[in-house]
């Protein structure tokens, strides 16, 4: 079991530093596998009706892995489920509604880099992984610092953003989005809402996630974390 310490927090970037101390995890054990629950609402594109949804992801650390698991409802009503992982490496997304047809089902390099992009994005549930040699770190100024990690044969870059007091407040990278002519990179962010205490730990538990257009900012999910879990 690897425990964060000191040293091992005392070399990264001043924001970093300065976050893992205030989320409380010095001297925690990094989690082997993690538990996430959440609620909030999806959609497909910004003239679409928003989808309240609930669900739960599971993750795993070394290897990087996750399995998010959705319920889709208008009205109470669920219309279909959407299930998104990541596994060697490898990205899915999987939509069905109602039971009895796919609407979604992508595969290849481009999800396998989105679905990389994700897992190190919500790594802002088990910061502990920040401390370790999962990740590289290099300091830009006293309340950012961009982080790379690699996956399969994927390796991502992000930049953290953090406000004066050590919270992250937003992820910034360039991430593949699936237009109508094919997969593009584009620029993409977390904007992240709230912050909450889970099991002693500080963490982010409410935000949204949007892509830079051409068009202007699209919006497509907003999240509220209900529960976080960690064993091993």
């Amino acid at each position: 079991m690897i425990t964060v310490t000191e040293a091992a927090v005392a070399g990264l970037p001043v924001p970093v530093q300065r976050s893992l101390r205030r989320s409380g995890v010095v001297g925690q054990p990094v989690p082997q596998s993690v538990t996430v629950r959440q609620d909030g609402q999806i959609r497909t594109n910004a003239e679409a009706k928003w989808l309240r949804f609930k669900a739960r992801e599971s993750y795993t650390i070394d290897p990087p892995a996750f399995t998010w698991k959705a319920a889709l409802k208008i009205g109470g009503i669920t219309l279909g489920r959407a299930t998104d992982t990541l596994d060697a490496g490898r990205g899915r997304m999987h939509v069905r509604l109602l039971g009895l047809k796919d609407i979604v089902d992508a595969t290849g390099p481009d999800m396998d880099q989105g679905s990389v992009m994700r897992w190190f994005n919500e790594t802002m549930w088990f910061p502990a992984v920040w401390a370790t040699d999962l990740i590289r770190w290099e300091s830009i100024d006293d309340t950012s610092a961009v982080g790379s990690m690699t996956a399969g044969d994927q390796t991502v870059e992000a930049e953290f953003r953090f406000d004066a007091e050590g919270r992250l407040v937003d992820f910034r990278a360039d991430r593949a989005y699936d237009a109508d002519n094919g997969f593009e990179v584009r620029p993409w962010r977390t904007p992240i809402t709230g912050h909450a205490g889970f099991n002693g730990i500080e963490l982010p538990a409410g935000g949204s996630a949007v892509w830079e257009l051409d068009d202007g900012d699209f919006e497509y999910i907003q999240i509220r974390v209900t529960d976080v879990r960690y064993d091993g």
